[in-house]
């Protein structure tokens, strides 16, 4: 096997492993309060919803509308039957989607979906990456829409979720520009006016649990464990079947024990996503029935765990009021990008039209496209989505002058919105108690049409008063790190990382995924990621003192596959044992074996070649034999047992422009 081509798949790693990095942070959050634990007494939804960078999302009003018998659906992946009849839905859709990542419809019903790994998930991803590939299925976001449009209450929107389910499956990506290595499972938070369902889905099956009163919250993992009261059929026994759950067992099946993927990556997702989902639980609780929207919207700016529930990833958020008499009208405070740095909007699903600048996507525009199809957005004027995650990226150019800044002026804002809502609501509904929906609609939209001028005037002024700003003084000791690096050539080629300096700290632009801060370097001049320990960066410094080029060191996880049941056959001595077998990458539709030639453990890539293995050094690392640039190490799991290998690399990235 040539040393380039080596390079080149060893390289594809840190592509994954950066790419993982981004996915991580994908860490969406869905809450709730019933009405027993608001103060006004109506129930109160909310969701963060995250997203690559460039992944614009764009609010959409979509009115009743009426079908022609026969009629299909085009969800850019598959196609699917259309309803005679459709409710009118109000929701924030990626730029490539037909679907919501949240939203509200006619009847006061809310829906946000979250993103979570499931045993059947990693098989149908294992089934792929032998060429297996399963048919496609429905998107989350087709879901949460589907749901809206079809169902009158919760409990009718979890029965037409869960009805699709079943029928058509949800495999494949949800993620524009990526493949399998984009595909999750999905959990749901269903709110009406009277309840909530938390539904929670393993491949096309699905458990869910009734709350009737109090608050909860979901995140990026199966949480219902026994607690659940509605299922798909024959879910305890498929479970047996596939010996995720022991038949000996007695008692309710634990959805969370049998179908989450309890992988080595999957238990690290599982875990911060745990830590956001007990601190929206707690803040909620801390507010002891007495939930407040402004106090939704708090929930949604809290910065106070790692990870957070606001993140520079945080593509929208809403808040939804969903009143339980007919005399009030449901309310969608809708927020772009990310809630601590963006202003709440009021918007009403029982308005008919949007300010065009709403519903524009960027220079791709809005489009239906199976996801691996769908190219990355980009900037436009003329978009309220990239306006606001524009302003973003200004702010984090000093944050800590200029959040504060914003944050008062957009919360003087919310409040002026908030103040004219009873006015407005009431007027509407004059007129639509009087059968004059259309007079209704006109008020409503007018209102809303106030409040997004008056937040884009306050918008363009920051980003005009940003651009021209001089941002925060660069410690002399990084000012030579800061600059943009290329690679001329190799899997790299034509990517540009810019290092640069925001709230205190070294930071790089991963492009088109994440903006990862980075700590202060540690005794061999590594900068380790903020985010991660496994990815750090050091610098080539010029004979002038200026980086010359940056190096990435990176471990890139690779989780073992479970052993044959006839075992391993080896010549090999016992303390090499545990190492051999096979260790799989989905993300990047990669298989790897540990075996042993000659005495010798060697990396193989079947089909592609091998990589021969010096014996481990002082920290555990198993080097290439001709390239001491790549090692690997292994991962044991609390038994002992090894779990799992990381592959280390070090890849060079010179600096653009350099003489």
């Amino acid at each position: 096997m040539k040393t380039t081509l080596k390079i080149i798949i060893i390289t594809l790693l840190l592509i994954i492993a950066l790419f993982n990095l981004a996915m991580d942070m994908l860490a969406c959050d869905t809450w709730v309060a019933l009405a027993n634990a608001t103060a006004l007494k109506m129930t109160l939804f909310a969701k963060n919803s995250d997203r690559l960078l460039f992944d614009s999302q764009p609010l959409m009003l979509h009115p009743r509308a009426k079908w022609p018998a026969g009629a299909g659906l085009d969800l850019g992946r598959i196609a699917i039957p259309q309803v005679r009849e459709t409710y009118a839905t109000l929701g924030s859709s990626p730029y490539w989607c037909w679907g919501y990542e949240e939203g509200i419809n006619e009847f006061g019903v809310a829906i946000g979906n979250e993103g979570v790994s499931t045993k059947p998930l990693l098989e149908n991803v294992a089934a792929a990456l032998a060429g297996k590939e399963p048919a496609p299925g429905l998107t989350g976001m087709d879901l949460v829409r589907l749901g809206l449009e079809r169902g009158r209450t919760a409990r009718e929107a979890l029965k037409v979720i869960a009805d699709f389910l079943e029928r058509f499956g949800q495999f494949g990506s949800g993620n524009p520009t990526q493949g399998v290595e984009g595909a999750y499972d999905n959990s749901f938070l269903i709110a009406d006016p009277k309840e909530a369902w938390v539904l929670e889905t393993a491949g096309r099956h699905w458990a869910a649990r009734r709350f009737v009163a109090g608050t909860t919250s979901i995140s990026n993992k199966l949480s219902l464990g026994t607690d659940w009261s509605l299922s798909s059929r024959g879910l305890t026994e498929y479970a047996r079947t596939k010996s995720w759950w022991p038949r000996e067992k007695t008692g309710p099946l634990d959805f969370t024990i049998a179908f989450i993927d309890d992988t080595p990556e999957g238990a690290e997702k599982n875990t911060r996503a745990l830590v956001r989902q007990t601190c929206s639980a707690g803040l909620l609780q801390e507010m002891t029935r007495r939930v407040t929207i402004d106090g939704m919207m708090r929930i949604a700016r809290d910065q106070s765990t790692m990870p957070s529930l606001d993140l520079d990833q945080t593509a929208s958020s809403c808040v939804a009021a969903l009143p339980s008499t007919t005399d009030d009208l449901p309310v969608f405070w809708w927020c772009a990008a990310t809630p601590s740095r963006s202003c709440y909007i009021p918007f009403f699903v029982h308005g008919s039209r949007l300010p065009d600048i709403l519903s524009a996507a960027g220079t791709l525009g809005r489009t239906i496209t199976a996801p691996e199809k769908a190219g990355k957005d980009e900037f436009s004027e003329s978009s309220f989505w990239w306006l606001f995650r524009d302003l973003c990226d200004k702010i984090n150019a000093d944050s800590a002058l200029r959040k504060s800044e914003v944050r008062t002026a957009f919360d003087a804002l919310e409040k002026e919105f908030a103040a004219g809502i009873p006015e407005i609501v009431k007027q509407a509904g004059a007129f639509r108690k009087s059968g004059r929906a259309e007079e209704a609609a006109q008020v409503l939209d007018a209102y809303s049409e106030k409040c997004v001028a008056r937040t884009l005037e306050k918008a363009r002024e920051f980003r005009a008063k940003f651009a021209q700003s001089v941002s925060q003084a660069i410690p002399e000791k990084v000012r030579p790190y800061i600059g943009i690096y290329t690679a001329p050539s190799g899997a790299l080629q034509g990517r540009e990382y810019k290092v640069f300096f925001r709230n205190g700290r070294l930071a790089i632009d991963i492009p088109g995924q994440i903006v990862a801060e980075l700590r202060d370097p540690d005794a061999r001049g590594r900068w380790v990621f903020v985010l991660t320990k496994d990815i750090a960066i050091s610098f080539d410094l010029g004979p002038d003192g200026t980086a010359a080029a940056l190096i990435f060191h990176q471990a890139t996880a690779v989780a073992k596959a479970p052993a044959p049941k006839n075992g391993l056959k080896a010549d090999a001595q016992a303390e090499v044992l545990p190492y051999l077998g096979k260790y799989v990458l989905p993300a990047a539709r990669l298989e790897l074996a540990i075996v042993i030639r000659s005495g010798k453990l060697v990396l193989e890539i079947p089909g592609q070649g091998a990589f021969e293995l010096e014996t481990p050094d002082e920290d555990g690392l198993w080097r290439f034999s001709g390239d001491p640039g790549s090692a690997v190490s292994f991962v044991r799991d609390p038994e002992g047992k090894v779990s799992a290998l990381k592959v280390h690399r070090t890849i060079r990235i010179p600096r653009k422009n350099m003489p």
